[in-house]
């Protein structure tokens, strides 16, 4: 697990050696003098939520009350899905405690050094759960599909402006996206 995560240092290293700020402010121009405070770029970074995967089955079963054939199958799919992305899943998960803790600890730089990685291991995540979802249109039926796929558009519309409030509190900044 180790090597993939120094793979992804070394991978997200260049965004990290881009100029932290908005409008130039502090890179000696001006020599200071009416120069605008620097507003800090930030992106909203992937919550636990979001790190966590689908809905477990048996929420999932009662919410959309599917059939026995479709509970069945969605929880041999669910099963697979979080083996197949068990180790991106707690990377991710683990980087995100460091990166809370070193929030909490004062040490923000180091905190925001990590930012990136973070962001690609969700991006990632977002992705896979993407494709899990998608199969999902071959084991619901259309009726229990398109209530899955209209709450989960909700849930996801919610997380993101839940994500864009907690980094607003955290930074006092106004997420990127």
């Amino acid at each position: 697990m180790r090597p993939i995560l120094a793979m992804l240092m070394v991978v997200g290293g260049p965004a990290l050696a881009q100029m932290p700020y908005a409008n130039g402010a502090g890179a000696g121009r001006n020599s200071g003098q009416d120069a605008p405070r620097p507003s800090t770029i930030v992106e909203p970074l992937p919550s636990p939520e979001d790190l966590a995967g689908p809905a477990i089955p048996d929420f999932v079963v009662d919410r959309f009350e599917l059939d026995t054939t479709e509970a069945r199958v969605y929880g041999v799919v669910y099963d697979s899905f979080m083996t197949a992305t068990k180790v991106l899943r707690d990377s991710a998960t683990a980087l995100r405690g460091r990166i809370d803790a070193l929030w909490q600890s004062g040490d923000r730089y180091s905190a925001r050094t990590q930012f990136p990685l973070l962001r690609h291991l969700g991006d990632q995540l977002a992705k896979e759960d993407d494709h899990f979802d998608d199969h999902l249109k071959k084991i619901f039926s259309k009726p229990h599909y398109k209530d899955y796929k209209d709450w989960r558009s909700e849930q996801r519309r919610q997380a993101d402006q839940d994500r864009k409030e907690r980094m607003k509190q955290l930074t006092g900044a106004s997420p990127g996206r």
